[in-house]
């Protein structure tokens, strides 16, 4: 983009300069970044091999961390005998969890885990004890040296399991037995609903659990500093947790902790907890002084799953001969595996976005998660709601073939309307649903082709929904979900801060690129720093499609603020109305007269003279949300 400037000219601060012949009238309605097809920032890196990972990281000195797995699903540990590994050559500690008594969790309601398991193992590898040697090799040696006895307990292997089998119990705390979670809420009179309707149909469904598989697997290091300070590098969705997680478990002041989220090799949820071994590692490297890595190999990723829950679902519904909804009851049983991870939200995520495609005026949810001796799930791509989705909308169809109905006909004539609230209380904004259904049936051929195939063969059709951002922090305060600190220079360069973290999706790219289109520069030469916790202010994490919505409209709003400090400077100069002011292509100008202006590292000194170091603050909270009921802060927007 540059300055504007012709070759050779040169424009002195506090000078107008003369109009470049090359520049076209300006609009100051075009955006000039937003809506372009722009690469990536880190592009370049990405395809070239530069990108450094956390297994690609390495220190002075480093030992290799292993982790010692049960091979029980569910027993009680009687003891744990580290003797031969730590006479190993080459072995610099062994833990075990009598070295982590606090127990730690994402959600507030669910502290359940060790970093190391103290008593009791809940699923065929959950971490029992830890090795730090010189090599990979000799910790994986180590491994095999130390003695374990066990006790095994009864598993339970499926959520009926664990409604048939409230004892053994997993956990001691949750609603009841081995239910983590119950969940009961009704909007409206739903058996009038029924009664209302001219047909009431019931399904049963089940959607299996599945897994993430990010081409990276998790991988963290960290290192004891001189001053009594850990560092963790780790490939994780959620910085800012990670930190709470190691200030609680280490029991360190959070200021003696920083936490730098590496570029992420794929996440979909599966990197949103905190986990053991980020911990495991951090108290290697205090108890050693030197730097520990660890990195999970394939088989230890799906142990660490986090993935979908297997969910068992009934929905029964009342329509009309055209259609319309009733009343809807839905239920839902999720089986979570043998810790809480983000399940408490899951299960309310199961029953929350089914009113906000079509107007369901009666709902009534009853949601159950139950806790059992697998490896626990927790957010993976959608976080609880592709479950319902496929049993509404598989329902859905039924229904329609019942009453006689195109099943896209019956969509279209039913669309929940835009700017509008449902039963539960979610504000829908805009609604691009119905052009959407349009789109395809036409681009299907769907008249030609529904029910019109050969038996065994057809064409069908589904609608879902999601949300931009969630509603509430995961631990309760007042304060903003996102931060951004903005830096200018009076070389011209723009430095963007922000704990966000980039998981694949452009996060980074996306900060980049408003920032631009605010100030008028190039988005490529704008330095991005995110998610340090010791360089950038408390970004949430990367789940929820919430970055660009709340990292966004901070970084939007400290430019803004940079902007109206800059523009005061440069309209003295120019001797116009602040109004006329523009930033674009690299120059701030007037908006009449183009040609007159400076460009932006000019103006930038222009206000750097004037009003010391420019530099400024963005942040954005969601809104509340419509609802007063418990969960009801599941998200701001769903679109």
């Amino acid at each position: 983009m540059g300055d504007g400037k012709k070759k050779g000219e040169r424009l002195e601060r506090g000078k107008v300069g003369k109009k470049p012949s090359n520049l076209p009238t300006f609009q100051p309605t075009t955006l000039r970044v937003i809506g372009k097809a722009l690469r990536k920032v880190d592009a370049v890196s990405k395809v070239t091999g530069a990108t450094r990972f956390a297994d690609d990281l390495s220190l002075p000195r480093m030992l290799y961390a292993k982790l010692l797995r049960s091979p029980h699903p569910h027993a009680r540990i009687l003891s744990v005998d580290a003797s031969k590994a730590l006479r190993l050559e080459g072995v610099k500690a062994v833990l075990t969890g009598k070295d982590f008594p606090i127990p730690f969790g994402i959600l507030p309601v669910s502290q359940d885990e060790h970093a190391l398991c103290v008593d009791t193992v809940r699923f065929i590898g959950d971490p029992v004890a830890a090795v730090a040697a010189t090599t990979e090799e000799i910790a994986t040696a180590a491994l095999d040296l130390i003695d374990v006895r066990y006790e095994p307990l009864r598993a339970i292997g499926s959520a009926e399991d664990a409604i048939a089998h409230p004892e053994p119990r997993i956990h001691d705390y949750g609603d009841t037995g081995n239910l983590h979670k119950l969940i009961h809420l009704e909007f409206g009179d739903v058996e009038e609903g029924f009664a209302a309707a001219d047909l009431v149909r019931e399904d049963l469904f089940f959607f299996e659990g599945n897994t993430h598989l990010p081409m990276e697997q998790h991988a963290a290091l960290a290192e004891w500093s001189a001053d009594s300070k850990v560092t963790l590098w780790s490939s994780t969705q959620t910085p800012h947790y990670v930190h709470r997680a190691l200030a609680k478990v280490l029991e360190l002041p959070a200021a003696r902790i920083r936490v730098i989220a590496t570029p992420n090799g794929g996440g979909f949820g599966g990197k949103s907890d905190p986990f053991s071994h980020e911990i495991v590692v951090a108290k290697l490297a205090m108890l050693t002084g030197r730097a520990v890595k660890i990195t999970l190999t394939r088989e230890e990723v799906f142990y660490c799953h986090r993935g979908r829950h297997p969910t068992l679902m009934w929905v029964k519904t009342g329509v009309t001969k055209d259609g319309a909804i009733t009343g809807m009851h839905f239920r839902s049983l999720l089986d979570g595996g043998g810790y809480g991870s983000y399940g408490v939200a899951s299960t309310y995520y199961t029953g929350a976005l089914q009113t906000v495609t079509y107007p369901v005026p009666r709902y009534k949810f009853q949601g159950a998660r139950a806790f059992t001796n697998k490896p626990p799930c927790g957010p993976k791509r959608g976080h609880g709601t592709p479950q319902p989705r496929f049993a509404l909308e598989v329902h859905l169809d039924k229904i329609a073939e019942q009453l006689g109905i195109d099943p896209a006909e019956l969509r279209l004539n039913h669309l929940q309307p835009p700017n509008s609230l449902t039963a539960n209380y979610l504000r829908v904004g805009s609604m691009g649903l119905g052009e959407c259904i349009r789109k395809v049936v036409e681009g299907s051929g769907w008249k030609q082709k529904f029910g019109r195939l050969p038996l065994g063969r057809g064409v069908g059709l589904a609608c879902s929904s999601y949300l931009s951002g969630a509603g509430l922090p995961i631990y309760w305060n007042h304060m903003p979900h996102s931060g951004v600190q903005l830096k200018c220079d009076r070389s011209g360069g723009v430095t963007v801060f922000c704990g966000s973290t980039d998981i694949g999706q452009g996060s980074d790219s996306i900060l980049a690129y408003i920032v631009a289109e605010v100030l008028g520069v190039d988005p490529f030469e704008i330095r991005v720093v995110t998610a340090d916790t010791d360089l950038t202010p408390v970004d949430l994490g990367s789940y929820s499609s919430r970055v660009t919505l709340m990292s966004g409209n901070a970084a939007l709003q400290a430019a803004e603020r940079a902007r109206e400090i800059i523009t005061p400077h440069v309209a003295k100069q120019l001797e116009i109305p602040g109004e006329r002011v523009v930033f674009a292509d690299g120059r701030v100008f007037d908006a009449q007269d183009p040609g007159r202006g400076m460009s932006f590292a000019e103006a930038v000194q222009a206000a750097e003279s004037a009003v010391g170091t420019i530099g400024t603050v963005g942040s954005y909270t969601p809104p509340k949300s419509a609802g007063r009921y418990r969960g009801a802060g599941v998200g701001p927007s769903p679109a």
